[in-house]
């Protein structure tokens, strides 16, 4: 019970260590991260709007080789060629573009026919009144030398496409059209799904109004509404490079913005606290576990070893060293055991007292008595093995049986250990004499077991005189 217990405190104890330093350690980690999720952003932020310049930039370089003399010549001096003729030249030339670069589409529009080109040649006549070409107007007369816009290609399965409008003029400087390439919206997105995939963020391109003109469809649950980037672009200072805003406790939205495209990178990063977290006490538990269960196994066998030697102490402070018998100590916790039971006519006592020992001492010396009460010890043993029967030796010549049980006639116990008496052997005693005392509790109406030893003690008695009333036995002397 003391063993278990011990093992349950320390084990609580244990857990309690493990649990605080587990909690510092946890606390310190989390100041830690939230230092380095800012810097981490930062160079999320700084991948994220590379990538995209990357893109970009070559679009816009491609988009403005197309306003070119040979290009502007065409366009000015329409009565020297054909529409059919035009068409062939432009087609030939802006389906080069799109083969080379693998654009979606190049385009041209005419400022003074209103004519659209694309790879395919002709297209098509701009209607300003039409949803599909209501960009033209707003881009001619804003003063923008390129724009970024999302539309649909039309000339090519109205695939979803960002194309980079570019101001053409003449060499003075007059307005002649617009021209551009597509760049396919699918490429935009891989590379999005690449980015985020790699450095568990989520990534919006904004334009300058608020609207998402690009975000990877399934994005992480970290995303902004639309609502909430307007008002993060409300607070966006253009004297520095990025804004901060905290998301939750753990992570950061940087909002970035590039001038190369006109558009913000609205980034959302976590910082990847929860796994780091998860991960640290998964560890600090296992190594909790072990420890618990290498102190737990030390514990033990100290314990083991310990109740080994208690064990010993025990039986070394309630045996006789020299019969094995329970000695005095142990005779008298069994007296106040046995004085606890609600009924005493259960209990019976046996009182013994070995006949002749101070004889053989001083006859055959100590070595010889020591045999004498050895060889009475060894026959108690073996008698009162049987019938739940406990021996103590209560004195240097002096024993008591006590047992619980039910016992046969008390006559025949007497005949019978005496009996067996018989069966002990010496090179120097002749014989091994005992007085033998019974009673009984159901026999007697005693208040204790003492008063039920001094019975069986006066009928001990009475038969040690029988002994010595025997003119071959002589009497002890004290």
């Amino acid at each position: 019970m003391r063993k278990n217990f011990l093992l349950l405190v320390t084990s609580t104890i244990l857990i309690i260590s493990f649990g605080f330093s587990t909690v510092v350690s946890l606390k310190s980690l989390d100041k830690l991260i939230k230092e380095n999720n800012k810097e981490n952003s930062l160079i999320y932020a700084n991948e994220v709007g590379n990538a995209v310049i990357d893109v970009f930039s070559e679009a816009i370089a491609v988009s403005q080789t197309i306003n070119n003399p040979f290009i502007r010549g065409i366009l000015k001096n329409p009565q020297n060629l054909s529409r059919e003729e035009k068409s062939k030249i432009i087609r030939n030339f802006l389906s080069d573009i799109v083969v080379k670069f693998g654009y979606s589409t190049a385009f041209i529009a005419d400022d003074s026919t209103l004519d659209y080109y694309s790879e395919w040649g002709y297209l098509k006549t701009i209607d300003p009144q039409n949803p599909d070409d209501d960009w033209y107007v707003p881009f001619k007369t804003s003063s923008k030398l390129y724009e970024l816009n999302v539309d649909n290609d039309q000339a090519n399965d109205n695939r979803m496409t960002i194309y980079i409008n570019t101001r053409m003029r003449d060499k003075d400087g007059k307005y002649i059209g617009a021209c551009g390439v597509g760049v396919p919206m699918k490429q935009v997105m891989t590379l999005l799904q690449s980015l985020e995939k790699q450095s568990d963020i989520s990534i919006k391109l904004v334009s300058t109004d608020g609207v998402v003109r690009v975000a990877r469809s399934g994005q992480l649950v970290l995303e902004r509404t639309e609502a909430e980037i307007k008002e993060l672009l409300k607070e966006y200072d253009t004297s520095k490079q990025y804004l901060y805003k905290s998301k939750g406790t753990d992570g950061y939205t940087i909002v970035k913005y590039i001038p190369e495209c006109q558009w913000f990178a609205v980034i959302d990063y976590n910082g990847g606290k929860t796994s780091i977290f998860s991960t640290m006490l998964f560890q600090n538990l296992m190594v909790c576990l072990f420890v618990m269960l290498f102190v737990i196994v030390i514990i033990n066998f100290v314990l083991s070893k310990l109740a080994k030697h208690t064990e010993k102490f025990v039986e070394e402070a309630l045996f006789d060293q020299l019969t094995g018998l329970r000695n005095r100590r142990a005779y008298a916790l069994e007296i106040e055991k046995l004085n606890k039971f609600p009924s005493l006519t259960d209990i019976s006592v046996t009182t013994m007292d070995i006949n002749g020992l101070k004889m053989t001492n001083d006859t055959f010396g100590h070595t010889a008595g020591d045999d004498l009460l050895k060889g009475a010890a060894a026959i108690m043993k073996k008698f009162y093995s049987d019938g739940g029967w406990k021996v103590f030796r209560t004195g240097g010549d002096e024993f008591i049986a006590i047992t619980t049980k039910p016992v046969c006639d008390k006559e025949q116990i007497v005949s019978d250990f005496k009996d067996m008496l018989k069966t002990f052997h010496h090179a120097q005693i002749k014989e091994l004499s005992i007085s033998v005392g019974v009673a009984k509790g159901t026999e007697h109406d005693v208040s204790s077991v003492e008063e039920l030893i001094k019975i069986a003690d006066k009928k001990m008695y009475a038969d040690k005189e029988l002994f010595y009333s025997d003119n071959t036995h002589e009497r002890r002397k004290r």
